[in-house]
C-alpha cells in the first residue's frame, strides 16, 4: 500500500527523474515530519542486470558510509552513555605502538569527527589480486597505524575511512565483542530493528551472480569480484576484512533507518527515546572537535551553499552520504527528516548523477512541506 499523505511535487520529480528519465536505477524515499511519516515510496528497479527487479519499499541496501553515523557512531554513543568510552582518552590506550608515531595524541573524539589527521582512504584491496574476504582486521589496522598524518589531531577536519576503521576496532575491544553484535545488542534489538544488519561475509561462498532473489538493491559489476554485487558489501576494504568494518558493511531499509532517526528527535527534545538527550546532544553538536567545523561525532552537517542536503535544512541539521546512493538528514528545528536511498552505483559506479538529485529532493522536500 502507498504511504503518501500530499508532497506531489516529490512524487513527480521522482517519477520523472527515476522512471522516465533513469538518472538512478531505482530509489526509496521516506520522509517524516514530527512524529509522522508523511512520504514513503518506491521506484525504478533494485536490479538491473542480470535481472530486471522492482523496487519496493522494503528494499534492503548497503548503505556504505552511513554505516558510519547510524552504526558506528550510535555503538560509540551507547557505550558513552554507559561510561565505557572516555572520548578524549589517547588512542594508544586502546592499540598499542603509537607513542613513537606520533598517533599517540589521537582520541576517539577526533576519529568520529574526522580530526584525527589520518589520510581519507588507500586502496589496500588492491594488493590481492585475488579478492579475498578473510583479511584479519587486525592486519588492516597495522597498515592504517603506518600510514603518515596529514595533518596535527583536532586541527581541522578531513574525511576519512580509515579513522573509522580504527574506531570500529577501539569499540571492539571496549565491548569486548565483535562490532557485528555489539550493535546487534545495543541498537538493533533494543529498537527492535529486524533487517538493520551487518552481513558478515566470514565462511560465506557468494554466487556469481549474488542472491538475485533477495529484496536487496544490487550494486557494481564490481571489476575485482568480477560479478554483480547483491547482499555483499559493495566496499572493498570492508569485504577484505569479511563485510564488518568501522567505516562500511551495514545494510537497512528506509523504515528501519527512520525508525532510529525518530529515536534521535525524541531524545533530542527530552522525551522517551532508548537514547539519552544528553549524549545524543553530545554526538549531533558540530564542532566537536575542530571549533567552526561541520562535523558532530559521526555526523555530518549543512555546508552552506553546496550540502547534498539542499538549500532549506537549517544550520541545526544533521546527516550523511553513503557511496552508493544512500543518505539521511533531519532538520531538528522544523522536526523533518528524509531518508533517500538509491543504487545510483548499478552497474557500475560512474554515475554521479546523485550529486545534482540528493538536493534537488531534499529541496522539493522542504519547499513543499514549509509552503504547504
Amino acid at each position: 500500500m502507498s504511504r503518501r499523505r500530499g508532497l506531489e511535487r516529490l512524487d513527480r520529480l521522482l517519477k520523472r527523474r527515476v522512471e522516465q528519465e533513469q538518472t538512478v536505477p531505482g530509489a526509496v524515499v521516506l520522509v517524516r515530519s514530527g512524529q509522522e511519516v508523511i512520504f514513503h515510496e518506491a521506484y525504478g528497479l533494485r536490479q538491473r542486470e542480470p535481472l530486471r527487479l522492482p523496487m519496493t519499499r522494503e528494499t534492503l541496501f548497503d548503505l556504505a558510509s552511513v554505516t558510519k553515523c547510524l552504526g558506528t557512531s550510535l555503538c560509540a554513543m551507547r557505550l558513552w552513555e554507559r561510561k565505557r568510552l572516555d572520548l578524549d582518552r589517547p588512542i594508544e590506550g586502546f592499540l598499542e605502538g603509537l607513542g613513537a608515531s606520533g598517533k599517540g595524541a589521537i582520541t576517539c573524539r577526533h576519529l568520529l569527527s574526522h580530526s584525527s589527521g589520518f589520510p581519507p582512504w588507500r586502496p589496500y584491496f588492491q594488493d590481492y589480486p585475488e579478492a579475498r574476504s578473510d583479511v584479519p582486521c587486525d592486519e588492516i589496522v597495522e597498515r592504517i597505524l603506518d600510514e603518515l598524518l596529514q595533518s596535527d589531531p583536532g586541527s581541522r577536519e578531513v574525511y576519512s575511512d580509515l579513522g573509522f576503521i580504527l574506531l570500529g576496532r577501539i569499540l571492539e575491544r571496549l565491548a569486548d565483542e565483535p562490532l557485528e553484535e555489539l550493535f546487534l545488542n545495543a541498537v538493533a534489538r533494543p529498537l527492535g530493528l529486524e533487517k538493520t544488519r551487518y552481513r558478515s561475509l566470514r565462511g560465506k561462498a557468494q554466487g556469481p551472480e549474488g542472491d538475485s532473489r533477495a529484496d536487496i538493491a544490487a550494486t557494481e559489476r564490481c571489476p575485482w569480484r568480477k560479478r554483480v554485487l547483491v547482499g555483499e558489501v559493495h566496499d572493498e576494504n570492508c569485504y577484505l576484512m569479511g563485510g564488518v568494518a568501522g567505516h562500511a558493511g551495514l545494510f537497512s531499509t528506509a523504515c528501519e533507518m527512520d525508525e532510529i532517526l525518530a529515536h534521535l528527535l525524541s531524545a533530542w527534545e527530552g522525551k522517551p527515546s532508548l537514547f539519552s538527550r544528553e549524549a545524543v546532544r553530545t554526538f549531533l553538536r558540530k564542532g566537536a572537535a575542530v571549533p567552526g567545523g561541520t562535523w558532530g561525532l559521526g555526523w555530518d552537517s549543512p555546508t552552506p551553499g553546496g550540502s547534498a542536503s539542499g538549500r532549506h535544512f537549517s544550520p541545526t541539521s544533521f546527516g550523511h552520504n553513503g557511496f552508493t546512493g544512500t543518505s539521511v538528514w533531519m532538520d531538528l528545528e522544523r522536526r523533518i527528516s528524509v531518508v533517500l536511498l538509491t543504487n545510483r552505483v548499478h552497474p557500475d559506479r560512474t554515475n554521479l548523477s546523485i550529486r545534482a538529485l540528493r538536493p534537488e529532493v531534499h529541496d522539493a522536500v522542504m519547499e513543499e512541506i514549509l509552503q504547504g
